[in-house]
């Protein structure tokens, strides 16, 4: 009677499968089109659900970092048992392009995983590939690789004849290419006669506060500020028009021994301004990198200014989150990782004979 009972158990879940995906990357992508009408893994009795506590398996799409890992393992915890873990793609299964991130965790660090489904990006079939052999897992009790490899009879494989000669380097002579120098804000010659009118604008109206001023694309247009005049500087910018902040980014040039923000504003309501996006450059030293913040100006400004705090270590004068952790893991022990200076692992590389 037991058995029976054990049976129609298995039989249940196998057939019960209720996916809650992490979605973390592209292979969502592919799981959509699992799910979807072509292919439509529903008929192998698997069915996306989203919530977690009426779930019973996690298929895992893409990259885990340190912060999503918290997720992942706080999704697992709510889900009853039976349950069950499926990893898909490269990055999911062993960092990806991302192996040597500083932010990376491997899943099955987290989570037991019983199913791994490589590939970048795996395929529809590959996934259902994937379902099936958890399937096969909780009918048999164990999992066992889906695909055999032949055997290969080295000593029968034909002998490499050696080279003809050896391989050298290059003659001299060497030449060594010095570091370039950054240039910040170069002109650009295009086809583009409202942007000489916009800029000689603009030039007028912060002619004291600026040292440069030049059109980099059509509809870019840069500026390079003192880093004591960026306050009146993105003040006066606002008052013509430019009412928000699309994106701050850090420049790191160890060589040069700076860093240079770079404040991307553009604007909602102006007419005149709507289509243009304006560059604002500001150099700081590597060896004292404050600068005042600009969320009294541009509150949206304030989430980037937390980001290059934690990634570059720039202090934003007025910004509370200033010493906070939020983007990364407060465990982490490399601070600042997008320093030109911060060392990742490198690949190692073995040849077989």
């Amino acid at each position: 009677m037991s058995f029976i009972i054990e049976w129609f158990k298995k039989w249940g879940t196998r057939w019960s499968l209720w996916p809650v995906h992490l979605v973390t990357a592209c292979c969502g992508v592919e799981l959509a089109h699992t799910y979807g009408p072509g292919y439509d893994a529903e008929r192998i009795g698997s069915l996306n659900f989203g919530i977690a506590r009426q779930t019973n398996l996690i298929i895992v799409e893409g990259t885990i970092t340190l912060k999503m890992a918290k997720i992942l393992r706080m999704t697992w915890e709510q889900m009853p048992e039976p349950k069950y873990v499926i990893v898909m793609g490269a990055c999911g299964i062993d960092g990806g392009v991302f192996w040597n991130s500083y932010h990376i965790v491997n899943p099955w660090q987290v989570i037991p995983v019983h199913v791994y489904v490589p590939g970048c990006p795996p395929t529809p079939e590959a996934l259902m590939r994937g379902i099936r052999q958890l399937q096969e897992m909780i009918r048999q009790g164990k999992v066992e690789s889906s695909i055999k490899p032949k055997t290969i009879e080295w000593e029968k494989l034909p002998q490499l004849k050696p080279m003809p000669k050896p391989q050298t380097l290059p003659a001299p002579p060497y030449r060594k290419v010095e570091k370039p120098v950054i240039k910040i804000c170069p002109d650009k010659e295009v086809e583009w006669s409202e942007g000489i009118e916009i800029k000689e604008y603009l030039q007028e109206k912060l002619k004291d506060s600026i040292q440069k001023i030049c059109i980099q694309d059509i509809n870019r247009i840069g500026v390079i500020v003192p880093y004591d005049k960026l306050e009146n500087v993105a003040s006066k910018v606002k008052a013509l028009g430019f009412d928000h902040v699309k994106s701050l980014n850090a420049i790191d040039i160890p060589h040069e021994n700076k860093l240079i923000l770079e404040y991307i504003v553009s604007a909602y309501k102006s007419i005149k301004f709507m289509k243009i996006l304006l560059s604002i450059y500001v150099e700081l030293p590597r060896n004292n990198l404050k600068i005042v913040s600009l969320k009294n100006i541009w509150p949206s400004i304030e989430y980037f200014e937390r980001e290059i705090h934690e990634m570059f270590g720039v202090w934003f004068e007025g910004n509370e989150w200033m010493g906070k952790t939020f983007f990364l893991d407060p465990d982490i022990p490399i601070k600042y990782p997008l320093r030109k200076e911060v060392q990742i692992p490198q690949p190692v590389y073995l040849v077989e004979r």
